[in-house]
């Protein structure tokens, strides 16, 4: 494996470093561990049929990067405990059907190896309790409930892993309220917005409908609960954000937050990077982008207008990345108001990429 590395520095963008090889990668998954950047990715040999599972670690601070190499499994996922250490989920080989095992992501010295099991399918979420929490939507069936996968810890050993359908209906946002060890769930059903609260065995224990008069094509939840104001990004088919607040009795008011001014395809979860401060990452009909939330305004918001090229849509400084379009694989905090976005560049079809680049961004 051989990479080029290249550091540049956008004073009001954030530091850009630039990783180039001639074989082709996949990146897999990114996180946050041990104060430095870790990002899964498929490096593949020349024949561009084989490959080995490798881990960048990146020190942002000091420009540093290393790559281990990932001898246990293939098709990493990251996740962390309840108590903060990092894991990873891989998959193991086995002739006749798939099998996972669930590892410290470093240290692994001394370590007696878990006996290999299904794999969880599903997104991490969080914390909730003793447990991480994962979700997982079918999107290709009408019929099939989401479920919910709970990994329990106990002394940050893995005691047992559950999995459950959540009740009808499904495709739910799903949010964790880690200071109050909640789990809320919000779908779009006859009209009007279901907001329940789930236990970590997907059991149902309130819920509420809310009426907002009017349905989004997509939306993006900051925050659910039965106690306090919930905050719900609504997205119209036009590119505007409304930000909708509701209170615990119901009340709601709804106000216009941003405006794209073109069709937005998708938006992921937000990540919290401080308190009442979000970056949230989207694709529309020309390219993607992001926005950061702060205390209920916009603050920033960035979007690639032409290839390799984003633009400050508050000051309309435009910052060129690469000559390649590019494409957002992940938003990762690294501490508060500190984030980074991992990006590779995308090549023709059938062909591996060849350009992975992290900006480092902080905000003020």
């Amino acid at each position: 494996m051989s990479l080029n590395e290249k550091h540049i520095d956008f004073p009001t963008l954030g530091l850009l470093t630039v990783l180039t090889t001639l074989d082709g990668f996949d990146i897999k998954d990114a996180i946050y561990c041990q104060e430095k950047l870790v990002i899964s990715a498929y490096f593949y040999h020349k024949n561009e049929m084989s490959y080995n599972v490798i881990y960048i670690v990146i020190d942002l601070d000091k420009k540093s990067i290393h790559y281990y190499h990932e001898l246990d499994g293939i098709l990493p996922q990251f996740f962390v405990s309840p108590t903060g250490k990092n894991y990873v989920s891989i998959t193991v080989y086995h002739p006749d059907k798939d099998l996972d095992i669930i590892l410290p992501l470093f240290d692994r010295e001394n370590l007696t190896y878990p006996k290999p099991k299904r794999p969880i399918v599903g997104n991490f979420m969080g914390i909730c309790h003793n447990f991480s929490i994962f979700h997982n939507v079918d999107i290709f069936s009408d019929t099939k409930p989401d479920k919910l996968i709970a990994v329990e810890f106990k002394n940050d050993d893995i005691k047992k892993t559950y999995t459950n359908k959540i009740p009808f209906p499904k495709d739910n946002t799903l949010f964790i309220d880690s200071l109050n060890n909640q789990i809320h769930l919000i779908a779009y059903v006859d009209n009007v917005w279901l907001h329940r609260q789930i236990d970590e065995m997907g059991r149902e224990l309130q819920s509420r409908n809310i009426n907002i008069g009017k349905r989004f094509s997509l939306i993006c939840v900051l925050n659910l609960s039965f106690t306090y104001t919930s905050n719900i990004l609504g997205i119209d088919e036009k590119g505007k954000f409304y930000l909708i607040n509701v209170s615990p009795e119901g009340k709601i008011e709804q106000a216009l937050l941003f405006d794209i001014e073109r069709q937005i395809y998708f938006i992921w979860e937000p990540i919290k990077i401080a308190a009442e401060t979000f970056v949230i990452r989207f694709t529309n009909e020309i390219g993607n982008g992001w926005i950061t939330i702060q205390n209920n305004q916009v603050i920033e918001a960035f979007s690639q207008e032409t290839v390799g090229c984003y633009i400050n849509l508050h000051t309309k400084e435009v910052f060129k990345l690469s000559t390649k379009k590019l494409i957002i694989s992940d938003i990762v905090k690294i501490k508060d108001h500190n984030y980074t976005v991992v990006f590779y560049g995308e090549e023709e079809r059938h062909t591996n990429n060849k350009e992975l680049i992290i900006l480092n961004r902080n905000i003020d």
